[in-house]
């Protein structure tokens, strides 16, 4: 069994629209985690428990690299965090990112990082100068922590939603885990100077979920015949 991990529903609307059609769709899961490192490790968790044989987390990033833009995947060779400096980075299952990257050949590669809150552009750009990774995003290092300590493979995709520029509002990092247009829209009436950016946002976001939908689906036949239901761990 494969388990899709995403944070947020928002990721995980087009893959639930999707899946169902989809080619070896019953050897797959599909779990909203949560944002952040507690909800990402519960969810890793509740998929070990379930018997998958093989995580990836499907979700939105944030550009690291000046040269992304918005829906941009990434498939990370590894996964970092910044703090505490000296942590070891944890390698991506070479056999799952390489199926990713068969389904979305213009996906970039290297190094991910994991922050604890939304990364903005002063500190994305710290972190790009500093070589950390190229895109950010808030739960991959922890999910690849957990699995690996279950002896679970492996993986992520992110489909860029913020460049590397761009500032993102900080509700997106409360409890409602979703960037819906009507969500968004109903900010509006209290934030009218910002609803250029919200608006902006919520194009971005179908843009991302698109491209990220395209890539696990894509993959999805190649993802759930590297580790079959009922493959010995």
């Amino acid at each position: 069994m494969l388990a899709i991990l995403c944070p947020m529903a928002s990721e995980a609307a087009g893959i639930r629209r999707a899946l169902p059609a989809a080619g070896n769709a019953a050897d797959a899961t599909l779990d909203i985690a949560g944002i952040g490192r507690q909800n990402i490790a519960a969810a890793v968790a509740r998929a070990a428990a379930g018997g998958a044989h093989a995580i990836i987390t499907a979700g939105f990033g944030g550009a690291l690299d000046p040269s992304l833009r918005t829906g941009d995947l990434h498939i990370a060779s590894e996964f970092r965090i910044p703090n505490p400096p000296n942590a070891r980075p944890i390698l991506s299952d070479a056999r799952l990112a390489a199926q990713l990257r068969a389904a979305s050949p213009d996906a970039s590669a290297g190094p991910s990082v994991t922050v604890a809150a939304l990364a903005q552009p002063e500190y994305k750009s710290a972190l790009w100068q500093a070589g950390a990774g190229i895109t950010v995003n808030m739960e991959d290092y922890w999910a690849a922590a957990a699995a690996a300590d279950a002896g679970i493979p492996f993986a992520a995709v992110r489909a860029v939603l913020d460049t590397a520029g761009q500032a993102l509002p900080e509700y997106l990092a409360d409890g409602a885990s979703s960037i819906r247009p009507a969500r968004i829209a109903a900010t509006l009436p209290i934030h009218l100077k910002r609803a250029p950016e919200l608006a902006r946002l919520a194009r971005q976001s179908r843009l991302a979920q698109r491209r990220l939908t395209a890539a696990v689906i894509g993959a999805l036949g190649a993802l759930t015949a590297v580790h079959p239901a009922g493959a010995a761990r």
